[in-house]
């Protein structure tokens, strides 16, 4: 199942470097970044995707 997510107010290069090799920046919205892909293997957006960047004061959301 892919799951997408928004990081508000982020710069896409940073985020991008940041993401494990199942998720990828999408696309820029304005001052926002859209990350999706895949759960695998304990990377997963919730517990480790979005902790992760939050560590790097990029702060997001899970787009259901």
């Amino acid at each position: 199942m892919t799951r997408t997510a928004i990081i508000r107010n982020a710069n896409a290069e940073k985020v991008a470097a940041s993401l494990p090799s199942n998720y990828h920046v999408v696309r820029m919205d304005g001052p926002d970044c859209v990350i999706s892909g895949t759960d695998r293997m304990g990377w997963t957006l919730r517990d480790y995707v979005l902790p992760r960047l939050a560590s790097g004061l990029y702060f997001g959301e899970e787009v259901l």
